[in-house]
Order: C-alpha cells, then sequence, then structure tokens
C-alpha cells in the first residue's frame, strides 16, 4: 500500500522556449521513510520529479522504536518523520521570484480517547542561489487533542507562497537547494499501554501530491513568468 505521494513540479519558460530545470542529489532519510521505501521518477521531458512513499504512517503502543542509551522505550509515544532534499538547477539567465506550494494530503485518523496526534509538512529551508532566513515554512499542520473518541478521515489541501528572490542563474552560480519534512506523530497522554491509535497519510488514488512551483523571470527584469 502507498501512504504518501509527492509529486514536484517545476518547469520553466524563457523567450517563448520552454528550458528544462535539471535535478540533482535527491535524497531522503528518517524513521517515516527507511531506505528502500522511497522511489523516485523524473517525468521524460525532465520537467517534473516524482517521490512516492511505501509507509508514512504511526501507530500506539510503539514497541519497535530504540530505545535511548539507558532508558525504556517509551512505547506510549511515536514519531515517524521523513526528510526529503533536492536541488534544481536553473537556465542561464533566469532567476526565481517565487516558491508557490500545495499540498493534497489525505488520511485517517482512529485514536482512543487519551491520545493525541499530528501531521505536519514543512519547508526546512533552501540555499545556494536563494537563502532562506532562519525558521521553517509551514506547509500543512493538522492536531488531535484525544478529547474523545476518534476516527476520522481527512484531507489538507494548503497552498503558500514563499518570496525566493534569487540571484541570476549564471556566473553567481544556477542551482538551489531544497529541504523539506513531513512528519506524524502519536502520543498516550497517560501513557495507559492499553489504549491505542494510528494515524497514517494515504495517496492511493494520486490525493497527497506536494506541487512546488517557480515563478521565474529573466534576469534583465521584463516580466516574470510562472511555470505551468
Amino acid at each position: 500500500m502507498k501512504f504518501f505521494l509527492a509529486t514536484i513540479l517545476l518547469t520553466l519558460s524563457s523567450s517563448g522556449l520552454f528550458a528544462q530545470i535539471n535535478f540533482n542529489n535527491v535524497t531522503y532519510s528518517g524513521t517515516g521513510c527507511p531506505q528502500g521505501t522511497v522511489s523516485t521518477a523524473v517525468s521524460p521531458d525532465g520537467s517534473s520529479l516524482s517521490i512516492l512513499f511505501d509507509e508514512f504512517r504511526a501507530e500506539v503502543p510503539d514497541y519497535n522504536q530504540p530505545a535511548p542509551r539507558g532508558r525504556q522505550v517509551e512505547a506510549s509515544k511515536s514519531l515517524k518523520s521523513c526528510a526529503l532534499s533536492f536541488t534544481a538547477s536553473l537556465p542561464a539567465g533566469i532567476k526565481v521570484d517565487t516558491l508557490e506550494i500545495s499540498l493534497q494530503a489525505r488520511g485517517a485518523t482512529i485514536l482512543d480517547r487519551g491520545v493525541e496526534a499530528a501531521f505536519a509538512a514543512v519547508l526546512v529551508g533552501y540555499n545556494g542561489l536563494a537563502r532562506s532566513r532562519p525558521g521553517t515554512t509551514v506547509i500543512a499542520a493538522k492536531k488531535w487533542r484525544g478529547l474523545a473518541d476518534t476516527d476520522e478521515s481527512w484531507m489538507e489541501t494548503p497552498r503558500t507562497s514563499v518570496p525566493l528572490m534569487s540571484g541570476c542563474s549564471g556566473a553567481q552560480g544556477k542551482d538551489i537547494r531544497f529541504d523539506l519534512k513531513n512528519h506524524v506523530l502519536l502520543e498516550i497522554t497517560d501513557r495507559n499501554l492499553q489504549k491505542h491509535g494510528i494515524i497514517t497519510v494515504d495517496s492511493n488514488d494520486l490525493n497527497g501530491m506536494l506541487k512546488l512551483t517557480l515563478k521565474t523571470s529573466p534576469c534583465g527584469g521584463r516580466g516574470a513568468r510562472l511555470t505551468p
């Protein structure tokens, strides 16, 4: 079962012609995406990068997580995270004005009373031809307080715009590296291990699409172009 599908689509138009953005250094790590559970594919025209997660879920009690040295496993809490990184290499003579992000995340949350849960997706930052300020940009954040038994199917479809104001691709370089992170969290607040909770992010039918669009313009400043 595929729990999370993120598709990153970046295309560029310049002087009436489509110029290709190249993707490099695609990496992932974390308890939410063990090695071998993420696959990637680049479209034939090189305009998009798709990332498919085999696992993106958390469950409590969680007896399988590693225990800190000298301590017992905190089975009442489970945090699953996945850090993603990739580099976009721009054609010469182009700068990026804005990064526009949209997310469609469909999930299911089943909790006993007293079990809290959370889902979040964030843009950790970016560097290279554009550099982010300290702090993260929250793409999506959803929480359940555990005040009652819960059996909920849900959908998050946020959109956000991040000013990049990059330098010009060319003599200053051509790469921008983006770092993102997704996580799901469960916690039994009173540590009663008879209680149960599970949260999944599901993308069987292509829901769960993360789309990042670069709003670009020629370095000469003769009008911005928004990638389709």
